[in-house]
């Protein structure tokens, strides 16, 4: 990437549409798309945008509704309304209020979510979500995993761009972590060393290596000690 490159700016006010290509900052107030891959400093949308690429940039910033064709990289990423994305995200911290599809898989430090997920494979060090809605991951990996029950009032009346949950839950096949904390998770197997499933789970087999506590009207079919 050429400094050159670096110090154009590519803005899109209104309604526009622009090729892809090498960026100190993306920004996009009102309906925008971009054709092609996009490389940047900082990405940011205020509206509704579709790129047909990917992005890699240090910064990505999306309030509204987003759509990248392939993968998001990007070392702080924040996200406020609906976005989709068909290939891989990969970074350090991501923090999702809202509705989020990762398609591929998602590689991160850090990752918060407060909102209706659907995701492929899910690895961070430290993983919070609170559920809204129904929610799908694959697989979950990390050191300290908690899901949890959105408390409360309703997250749509806050956010006003999700429809009313019908059943907060979530659904995975296998989440390994050190230290797991779920409530409202139906899984079919849960590994780690110390684990607590609290209320609304459905869990195929356990197999902990410390602690295991649980909810008594959580369902546990097998958990064994390893």
């Amino acid at each position: 990437m050429h400094s050159a490159e670096l110090k154009r700016n590519l803005m899109i006010s209104g309604i526009g549409s622009s090729n892809g290509g090498s960026f100190r900052t993306v920004k996009i107030d009102g309906l925008g798309r971009l054709e092609g891959d996009v490389i940047c400093s900082h990405f940011t949308l205020n509206g509704r945008g579709e790129v047909n690429g990917s992005i890699q940039s240090e910064t990505a910033e999306m309030n509204g509704t987003l759509t990248i064709q392939g993968d998001l990289k990007a070392k702080r990423t924040r996200i406020h309304g609906r976005v989709k994305v068909e290939g891989n995200y990969f970074g350090e911290n991501i923090e999702i209020h809202g509705a989020s599809t990762i398609t591929g898989s998602c590689e991160a430090e850090k990752f918060h979510a407060n909102g209706k997920l659907h995701v492929g494979t899910l690895n961070a060090d430290t993983i919070q979500v609170t559920l809204h809605g129904h929610c799908k991951i694959s697989e979950i990996g990390g050191e300290r995993i908690q899901i949890r029950k959105q408390p409360g009032i309703s997250f749509a009346s806050l956010l006003k761009i999700l429809p009313a949950a019908i059943g907060n839950h979530l659904t995975c096949q296998t989440i390994e972590g050190d230290h797991i904390y779920l409530e409202y998770t139906t899984a079919d197997v849960v590994r780690g060393a110390n684990i607590t499933i609290g209320p609304g789970c459905e869990i195929g087999l356990i197999e902990y290596t410390v602690k295991l506590e649980q909810d008594k009207k959580s369902k546990v079919k097998i958990s064994e000690k390893v």
